[in-house]
């Protein structure tokens, strides 16, 4: 059980979406918020952005894979059958986060900005940059962990278990 609810979390992290808080009267903007959300789909469609977020979470499960052995792979396979098959959900939640941090009239510029040949480069571009993002990242961790286990071991702090 404790490892199905750390698969749990790791998928999360992978993920790394949260809920903004809600509106206590969602009522008093429902009109102004429904015409809010058009964009934000829109935006989200041009950008390919739950898309991107579901490869994300596909990329990162070989690697939790290996960190949680015990965890069946069933698990990870039903995991990521369900990540596909409910991503109108996930859709939903990022719809919440851009509502949250975005006006109408943002929202419609960075609409405007992905529909010009750059803004178009940018998203093309984006999962290989966010690639080699992590791929510097891991190697960049491997170096200091190494740097510091040579620090730790001249000092004479072993780090076997």
């Amino acid at each position: 059980m404790r490892a199905v609810l750390c698969a749990g979390v790791a998928a999360c992290l992978l993920l790394g979406v949260t809920l903004p808080a809600r509106s206590q009267n969602p009522s008093q903007s429902q009109a102004h918020d429904s015409a809010k959300v058009v964009l934000i789909h829109q935006l989200l469609t041009l950008t390919h952005s739950v898309d991107l977020a579901i490869s994300t979470m596909e990329a990162g499960v070989p690697a939790q894979r290996a960190v949680n052995p015990r965890i069946p792979a069933v698990f990870w396979d039903r995991f990521l059958a369900e990540v596909r098959n409910r991503r109108g959900e996930l859709e939903d939640m990022i719809v919440s986060v851009y509502e949250h941090h975005f006006s109408s009239e943002e929202l419609r510029q960075l609409i405007s900005f992905y529909q010009t040949p750059v803004g178009q480069k940018m998203i093309s571009e984006t999962p290989g940059i966010m690639q080699e993002s992590m791929d510097a990242g891991r190697q960049w961790g491997a170096r200091l962990g190494t740097s510091v286990a040579k620090q730790l071991a001249s000092e004479g702090t072993s780090l076997a278990p």
